[in-house]
């Protein structure tokens, strides 16, 4: 899946106070659709040079649409209002598929220089997704 089919947060249009932590994770939920972007980007640039296998690569894609769709379910509950003990479960699974990402993807890649780059890529979501974790525990 190319493009990351995230919604934003209707939060955005009706608003929500500045120091929620609602808010909080609503702006890290922005950053966190950005990073995935960017680490989709950087994995089909590789794959297309030619330094992740096809199998990997179709490993990560599948993951990748996972922490997508658990994306749009952070969305939609940050939108609903849910509880923080929600939120916090929805950031869990998001984490425990970063996680997954990285053992059956980035460590399979045999090209040094690729599998450096994607797991900077990879440690930059979970550091948003962490900070987004302190917001709620």
């Amino acid at each position: 899946m190319r493009k990351l089919a995230l919604l934003f947060p209707l939060l955005l249009l009706l608003g929500c106070p500045q120091g929620s932590t609602v808010h909080k994770v609503t702006a890290a939920q922005h950053n966190f659709r950005f990073a995935v972007q960017a680490f989709e980007d950087a994995e089909v640039a590789e794959f297309d040079k030619g330094f992740v296998p096809a199998p990997i690569h179709l490993k990560m894609e599948t993951v990748v649409q996972k922490v997508a769709l658990a994306g749009k379910d952070l969305d939609t509950s940050l939108a609903a209002g849910a509880s923080t003990a929600t939120i916090k479960g929805k950031l869990d699974a998001i984490y425990t598929l970063l996680d997954s990402l990285n053992s059956d993807g980035v460590l399979g890649v045999k090209n040094a220089t690729t599998k450096a780059e994607l797991e900077i890529a990879l440690d930059a979501i979970k550091a948003i997704i962490d900070g987004a974790l302190v917001q709620v525990q």
